[in-house]
This record gives C-alpha cells, structure tokens and sequence, in this order.
C-alpha cells in the first residue's frame, strides 16, 4: 500500500482503521481530523461514538486492499477478528488539510439488505413453476464444447441460455476480471437468473462448469421447490489433443473476455472434476458431430419445446 501515500486521503482513512482497530486513546483528535460539513452532519463525538462501538465487535482488524475511488475518496476492505468483511470509505476535503467530509464504514453485507438466496430452496417461498418448465444445466470445463451445443438447443426449444463467461465479462469494466471466486460470483447470478425464471413460469438453460457439488445441489433444490424438471447435460470431450485445440484456438468474442484458454487449468479442473450423483444426466462426448450432439440432447429433454 506505499504507493497509496502519497493519496490525499490516506491519513483520513488510517486514522478511521486505527479507530476500528481499537486503539488506545483513539478519536481525541476527532476535532480536528473532521470537516465542518461533515457529511452527514454529525458531530465528532458522535462519529468518534460510532466508530468505537463497532470496534467492539470488530477489532483488531486486517487491512485487505485500499480502492482509490477519485482523487479525495478511498474505500477499504478489512477483515475483523470473526473473519467477516467490513468496508470503510471515506472523502475528505479538497484543500489542505484535507479533513474527513464524508465517512462510510459497514459490513460486506449491509443490515438492510434482504437475505441473499438460500444455498437449499427446500421450503423457500417459491411460486410453482409453469406445466413443462425445466432448469438445463449444460456442463463440463472450458473448451469440452458446451457453450456451443447449449446455444443450439436453446434455439431449437426456444430457451433462454445465461452463460457463466457473458456473466463474468459485463464486471470486467468494473474489475471483475480480477475478483476472487469468479466461478462462485457467477453461480450466484446464474442462480438468481434461474429463480427469476422459474418465477415468471419460464424455462432456462444454464451454461455453466458446475463443478462445486454444494452449487450443483442448490440448483437441484430449486428446480424441486418450484417443481421444473432439472436436466443436466455434462460434456466431454474424449479426445484430450482434440479438447486443447479447441481450448486454444476457440473465437468466442465475448465483450470483456478472453479467447482462447488455459491448457495447464483445464487439465488440472479435469484431474479433480467430481461426479455427478444425479441419475439421469446426458453424458455427451463432443467429439462427435454438433448435429449428432444436439440429436442426443433433444432426445434427453423429450424433444419437445419448453415454455418460454
């Protein structure tokens, strides 16, 4: 974070973590440290208040990463001693001596947030889904050919397809590439894409490695509580010099991601790919033709169209 010192607001935001950190005799300077116009308007003891009574709860704290938001603002991401994640923001003023003008400090998830989805829908208050809806899940690592028969069977069933890559590329503007558990941010939007579905009476085909069991579960327990048929098609491609080919050369043009792809990954996800436990999924070795693929897939799902 040296680099960071130069950043106007720096000293505004380390004085704010020391006070989450709980230190001794913190907040005496409180006077001074903050702006007159302190947005909101609250007076120093009030912020100082604040500010110690989440130290109770909180320090000691881990600083993870520092954000530069504009030239006077910073956002923080700390870890406190429960291992939960809080982020703090803070502006300051734009002259000298650059007090603290606005203060911002909560946990990652904000109090007033609804509950995020559940990780099990058994019991969820969910709407039944439409007669002949279904969840499709087409599976299988990068380059196995499953974002390409997923699309042709959401033509042919007139589904729409939510793609785990199309996902992840709308965030890189805003640094997605570079976010821990991208797989895990994914199945989360895939997931709250299937529940919208399922909720308006549709159908939908997800494209998507599944390669946690819990998420595959949850999935499995969504299409339970809304009463869709789940499916899942997990491909592969038998032909190891076959699948990095296709790995390395494939031209997707996805807005904000990349190309081709990483052998040495792929071979690593495979080596550790569990199983699936479900009884009736469609194994599809794409080594055989799209037009055979397909063939197999319309077989599996009945071969009639889903609700869209």
């Amino acid at each position: 974070m040296r680099w960071l010192d130069d950043h106007v607001a720096m000293p505004r935001l380390s004085w704010v973590l020391a006070g989450l950190d709980g230190s001794a005799g913190w907040g005496e300077d409180a006077a001074e440290v903050i702006a007159p116009a302190f947005v909101p308007a609250v007076p120093p003891p009030h912020v100082v208040g604040c500010v110690r009574k989440m130290a109770e709860t909180c320090a000691p704290v881990e600083l993870m990463e520092v954000e530069v938001r504009d030239r006077l603002t910073l956002r923080a991401r700390v870890k406190d001693r429960e291992a939960g994640i809080r982020v703090v923001g803070c502006t300051v003023e734009p002259d000298p001596p650059h007090r603290l003008a606005e203060l911002r400090a909560s946990s990652l998830v904000p109090a007033f947030a609804r509950p995020p989805l559940p990780m099990d829908f058994d019991g969820y208050p969910l709407a039944p889904a439409a007669d002949g809806a279904r969840l499709v899940v087409f599976a299988g690592l990068p380059g196995s050919g499953k974002s390409t028969l997923a699309d042709a069977a959401g033509r042919r069933l007139g589904v729409p397809v939510f793609a785990c890559d199309w996902l992840l590329g709308s965030l890189t503007s805003f640094g997605g590439y570079h976010l821990d558990r991208q797989l895990g941010i994914a199945g989360e939007m895939l997931t709250t894409l299937a529940v919208r579905q399922l909720s308006l009476g549709q159908s939908a085909i997800l494209d998507w490695p599944a390669e946690e069991p819990e998420l595959r579960t949850r999935l499995r327990s969504l299409a339970r509580a809304t009463g869709a048929d789940f499916n899942v098609v997990l491909c592969v491609c038998s032909d190891r010099d076959v699948h990095r080919t296709r790995l390395e050369g494939r031209t997707r043009d996805i807005p904000g991601w990349h190309q081709g792809g990483n052998w040495a990954n792929v071979e690593r996800r495979l080596a550790a790919f569990p199983p699936w436990q479900d009884d009736h999924i469609l194994t599809v070795d794409t080594v055989q033709s799209l037009e055979a693929c397909l063939a197999a897939v319309l077989g599996y799902l009945g071969g009639t169209t889903a609700p869209a």
